[in-house]
């Protein structure tokens, strides 16, 4: 037996992947919901990730972005965090002091001074990189 996948294989494992839900904590969203969702209901709105349309997905995002903040840049991270927190308030959760810091990592103003970037120059930056900012 062969261990190449032939087309219809691959269209198999695509039609059940768009059927399956997806669980991460309590939150699901299958893939077809997510594809419906405004570009608004992301807190990183340009790669489609980290949906915060509701409680459940904002705890899991927080879940998320702890797992993978340190493969990410830290203005991605803050950025996102930001955006999460503002959903987080939104929907009455409380985020502990050590999430808060470990996902926050240093100020903008360290970051800043260690980039050797000057404020306008980041925020000039960060709204030609994202176009779009977060929104609740």
């Amino acid at each position: 037996m062969s261990n190449k996948w032939t087309r219809d294989d691959w269209l198999n494992w695509y039609r059940r992947l768009e059927e399956t839900e997806y669980e991460v904590g309590e939150a699901v969203l299958s893939y077809k919901a997510r594809q419906k969702l405004p570009s608004k209901a992301f807190c990183d709105p340009k790669k489609r990730a980290y949906p915060a349309h509701d409680a459940k997905h904002v705890k899991a995002g927080l879940q998320r972005l702890s797992q993978f903040a340190k493969s990410m840049s830290p203005a991605r991270r803050i950025r996102i965090f930001n955006c999460l927190s503002k959903r987080a308030k939104k929907y009455g959760i409380e985020i502990s002091d050590d999430v808060r810091k470990k996902l926050r990592g240093k100020k903008v103003s360290e970051a800043l001074e260690e980039s050797g970037w000057t404020f306008r120059q980041w925020t000039d930056w960060i709204m030609r990189e994202e176009n779009i900012g977060c929104e609740i």
